[in-house]
């Protein structure tokens, strides 16, 4: 498997997703141009934001060396669950092992398979199927 495989594989979700919930180009031309499209749906006060991207950052450069994926998008939005506030940072991926890429593409159900990190415990990630859908022509997890 070559980066350059991966890289082709992200191009073709990238343009399936953007076709199938008529999405804007940013995250496709963000890619083409070496940067990763993201979206920030959770309430963050502005002195907190610059701590808030370096962290993303990190945590994006250490998931594309540890796991030898490609990143290609991300969202978060914040979640209370049980009276936690969770800001849940949600990132799409091409994984390494090209048997696997049938599993992570966009399903029938839309669902796609995704790493997950809430960004209070960034330590401990979590790979899982979410439910994808769109909003204001950008890509949202919807469960």
């Amino acid at each position: 498997m070559t980066y350059e495989e991966q890289r082709k594989e992200a191009i073709s979700r990238i343009q399936e997703l953007t076709k199938k919930f008529n999405l804007n180009n940013n995250m496709l031309e963000f890619f083409q141009n070496g940067k990763i499209y993201g979206l920030d749906y959770a309430d963050v006060e502005d002195k907190k934001k610059e701590d808030r991207s370096k962290l993303i950052s990190n945590i994006i450069e250490k998931c594309q060396k540890e796991y030898n994926s490609v990143v290609y998008y991300f969202n978060i939005v914040d979640v209370n669950f049980e009276g936690y506030d969770l800001d849940i940072l949600s990132i799409f991926y091409v994984g390494q092992y090209k048997e696997d890429w049938e599993n992570e593409r966009l399903s029938e159900n839309n669902e796609m398979y995704i790493l997950t990190y809430d960004l209070n415990t960034p330590e401990y990630p979590e790979l899982g199927f979410v439910t994808v859908t769109s909003k204001d022509g950008n890509l949202i997890r919807a469960s």
